[in-house]
């Protein structure tokens, strides 16, 4: 096993304990796994070449002070994963995978899985309210056949930690002292779950957006609830196909390491084979999740452009009788206008009763109103109903 390097302290760092909850086993065959609680720096320094998960949050790792990079060297020196993988870059990525052979046989990886959940609101109905989380889930291994074999498991989800030791229990720990990727299909195994819940939650919200469209006859979708939906699903595929080439890198590294091992006794590379078709599966699996999650994704886009149709079609309708009531009132103003227009024009007083009787007394000119008003409402009217006909033959309108 190697050499842990001891790293003094200064007095005014926080030295309080960082828990970390371990699921371990005897690295003999058959061996139970075992749940114990300890903190990081007891399990760095121990001597334990059993197979071993260690859980713990991240947040002391991700402080910029003298306690976090003294915690950076020492998981460095004991996990063997570059400097960097503490920068913000790192920090704040949506996945990737690395890998690197050192000395004494000894094999060190890096990965990371980002994962969003829908949670049903408190007192609200689900899928119609709800919250979310981001689990950003990151994992550092080491493994050497005769030396330490353990995974850190970085935030992890209570789902997750619950998948991963209900597979320990079924599991073969002979696997776990032959390939180091052994503890990646058990971590790989439950991130399918994780993926599973994640993806269906999303699914009822797009499914309630489906089933909910909005009225023909009036339509008033919500379009902050739809453009809230889209922004998760996009996320969702984000993520999954980020996670899809993450684990062909992973299956990809895992064979080549069978290949350079090629030469190695024959049970173990039947513990290789095995654990590179579970990884294949597993990485299948997620491919399936992405492509419900883009069809899902193309579902929803087509709600949306569904909801601004339909919302057009409703304005057109609307625009379509507006412009009936405005060609009624066009056609009795022509019906009127012509009239009232002549009259204007003559300042004819065909009524008057300036009469000896009393009574109304009707011009004798007043047929040269009908003369006029008449032809001129017939014109007017003609002029109405083929304008268009007649602005078309002058070439005046396309």
């Amino acid at each position: 096993m190697e050499n842990i390097k001891m790293v003094s302290i200064p007095s005014h760092t926080d030295l309080s304990p960082i828990p970390v909850d371990i699921f371990e086993t005897r690295a003999v065959r058959d061996s139970e796994w075992v749940f114990k609680t300890s903190d990081l720096e007891t399990y760095l320094t121990s001597r334990s070449t059993d197979p071993c998960f260690v859980f713990m949050e991240s947040k002391r790792l991700q402080k910029n002070d003298e306690r976090a990079s003294l915690l950076h060297s020492k998981l460095q020196e004991f996990y063997g994963m570059p400097s960097e993988i503490w920068s913000d870059v790192h920090w704040e990525s949506n996945g990737f995978f690395g890998c690197g052979d050192m000395s004494m046989g000894r094999h060190a990886t890096w990965f990371r899985f980002l994962v969003k959940q829908l949670f049903e609101k408190e007192g609200k109905p689900f899928p119609e309210h709800y919250i979310y989380d981001w689990y950003k889930m990151g994992f550092f291994s080491t493994w050497s056949q005769s030396g330490i074999k353990s995974i850190l498991c970085l935030d992890c989800p209570k789902d997750l930690v619950f998948s991963i030791r209900k597979s320990l229990d079924a599991a073969n720990n002979y696997f776990f002292l032959a390939d180091p990727y052994s503890f990646h299909q058990v971590i790989v195994r439950g991130i399918v779950d994780v993926f599973d819940k994640s993806i269906w939650t999303l699914r009822d919200v797009v499914r309630q957006v489906e089933k909910n469209r909005p009225s023909v006859r009036r339509p008033e979708p919500d379009y902050d609830h739809l453009h809230e939906a889209a922004r998760h699903v996009f996320h969702c595929t984000e993520t999954l196909v980020v996670t899809t080439q993450l684990l062909e890198r992973m299956v990809l590294r895992h064979r080549d390491r069978m290949m350079m091992l090629s030469n190695a006794p024959e049970e173990e590379l039947a513990c290789m084979r095995q654990i590179q078709d579970h990884l294949g599966c597993y990485q299948g699996m997620i491919y399936a999740f992405r492509c419900r999650s883009e069809a899902m994704q193309s579902r929803h886009q087509n709600e949306i452009s569904l909801a601004f149709n339909t919302v057009a079609q409703y304005h057109s309708k609307v625009a379509v009788v507006d412009a009936a009531a405005m060609r009624v009132i066009a056609a009795l103003t022509v019906v009127f206008l012509p009239a009232t227009f002549v009259a204007a024009i003559f300042s004819m007083s065909f009524f008057n009763n300036d009469g000896s009787d009393g009574g109304w007394k009707l011009s004798s000119e007043f047929w040269i109103y009908w003369a006029f008003a008449v032809p001129l409402t017939v014109m007017t009217l003609a002029g109405l109903l083929l304008g268009n006909r007649i602005l078309k033959f002058f070439s005046m309108i396309p």
